[in-house]
């Protein structure tokens, strides 16, 4: 049969010593009964407690150092779900956008089509509601499952569900945001935010799920050398 007792090596008289269930001077044994390690009553009579009765506190994580510097070099994804819930005629959800940062993509995918006929989706900005993707019906006709709204690719997305969806801040030449002094091909020269908006005309139904991705990164700064 196995030996069950935990040892720390030998005492200075040669001998292992036996942390079964008799504490050493710091109180630490395994308990016969329930084979348990325990901080017990040492041998100095300090009371000690079980280890396993300890709870551990939930840890909050930081923004990682990538080659020296904290929060760049990164991509950063939020995402949004509209859940269709019987009763609201409108979904909105925001992407706020820090300034400095260059957006990469805007995506819309659907995983459960919508129940109301009606149900359709938006994507803009404060300056155009539809300037990134027009209303696009989200229960049968425009986007249906297997199919996604993609900023990044407009060719990808325009046809092959109905007609073109693209707003004006999306085309085929390789224009891609406002272009004014906030948005310049994606690059956001101040805060900006990305807006999408579920309209449902009729609210009946509980089923329609849609996920709304935003992406975008700050770049870590290298300085070029000048001569």
């Amino acid at each position: 049969m196995p030996n069950k007792n935990i040892v720390r090596g030998p005492a200075a008289g040669g001998a292992p010593v036996d942390f079964f269930n008799a504490p050493n001077a710091n109180g630490v044994y395994v308990d016969g009964s329930t084979g348990q390690l325990v901080l017990g009553t040492s041998t100095s009579g300090v009371a000690k407690k079980n280890i396993l009765d300890d709870t551990i506190a939930g840890q909050s994580l930081v923004s990682p150092v990538v080659t020296g510097n904290a929060g760049t070099g990164l991509v950063v994804c939020k995402q949004a779900l509209f859940t269709e819930d019987a009763t609201s005629l409108t979904h909105t959800a925001t992407f706020t956008i820090p300034a400095g940062a260059l957006l990469l993509d805007i995506l819309v995918v659907p995983v459960v089509l919508w129940t109301d006929s009606s149900a359709a989706i938006t994507v803009g900005d404060a300056n155009s509601a539809t300037g990134w993707f027009q209303s696009t019906n989200l229960a049968a006709t425009d986007l249906v499952l297997g199919e996604r709204l993609q900023a990044s690719q407009a060719v990808a997305t325009d046809g092959s569900y109905g007609g073109a969806k693209e707003g004006a801040y999306v085309t085929t030449a390789g224009r891609f945001g406002q272009q004014s002094t906030n948005v310049i091909g994606g690059f956001c020269g101040t805060a900006y935010s990305v807006i999408g908006v579920v309209t449902v005309t009729t609210p009946s139904g509980t089923a329609g799920r849609t996920y709304m991705y935003v992406l975008w990164m700050i770049g870590q700064s290298v300085t070029p050398v000048l001569a």
